[in-house]
């Protein structure tokens, strides 16, 4: 019979041989969506954003990556919901430490505030990888339906004069992501936004993974432009 730490190892490899299999946790995105369909999408959501400035210019993005700035959507402390810019990734909590772009989301509570608070990410698919050996097999995941997903997710203040940051919340994987990845990023449903911004819903109800079928799946190979959705 195995002993404690021998079974502790054992679970440790399994886990370690997995992760190589099927690569790291939602690391990129796509971005590539109008401005129109931005407003009309949130429109449809019950929840008008507020463009201070004006209506900008969203130029197509192939690959948002950890630590560049991005778009999201935050709620306002006069209720209404506005798009900032931000930087994808919580800095660091030690130096030589990646930024933080997954967040787990099971068992905490996630509340608003003046330097915190819920946010929604629009992306227009999101990446995830297999593969044993590199270049791994890059896969894109994008709403079977719609030409954007508002992916989960919690916003901090900057410091020092660094940019507000955002990281991705995650959750056991639905159907459409397990084949790629034992976790998954959490795209919310149209219905849900207005509550996941405003605190209306709670955690356990809200964040949970899309049903079989959301998320259509196809191959995204570096190199290759990929069809407008």
């Amino acid at each position: 019979m195995l002993n404690p730490a021998e079974i502790t190892i054992g679970n440790r490899l399994v886990r370690a041989a997995l992760r190589r299999h099927i690569g790291q946790m939602c690391a990129s995105y796509e971005s590539r969506f109008s401005v129109t369909q931005l407003v009309k999408a949130f429109e449809a959501a019950q929840t008008p954003l507020l463009f201070e400035g004006g209506l900008p210019n969203l130029e197509p993005v192939a690959e948002v990556r950890p630590t560049d700035l991005s778009r999201a959507v935050r709620a306002r402390p006069d209720g209404r919901a506005e798009l900032v810019q931000m930087r994808f990734g919580f800095p660091p909590p030690a130096p030589k430490r990646p930024p933080i772009i997954n967040f787990r989301s099971e068992g905490r509570r996630f509340s608003n505030g003046a330097d915190h608070g819920r946010c929604l990410v629009p992306v227009s698919g999101f990446y995830e990888f297999t593969g044993d050996k590199y270049p791994k097999t890059r896969w894109v995941l994008r709403d079977a339906k719609a030409p954007l997903l508002a992916l989960a997710a919690i916003w901090r203040a900057g410091r020092d004069g660094a940019p507000d940051a955002f990281s991705l919340l995650t959750a056991e994987p639905g159907e459409d992501v397990r084949p790629y990845h034992h976790r998954g990023v959490v795209p919310l449903p149209q219905q849900d936004w207005a509550d996941w911004l405003f605190g209306a819903g709670s955690e356990a109800e809200l964040l949970v993974p899309p049903p079989a079928g959301t998320l259509a799946v196809e191959p995204a190979p570096r190199g290759v432009t990929s069809v407008e959705h």
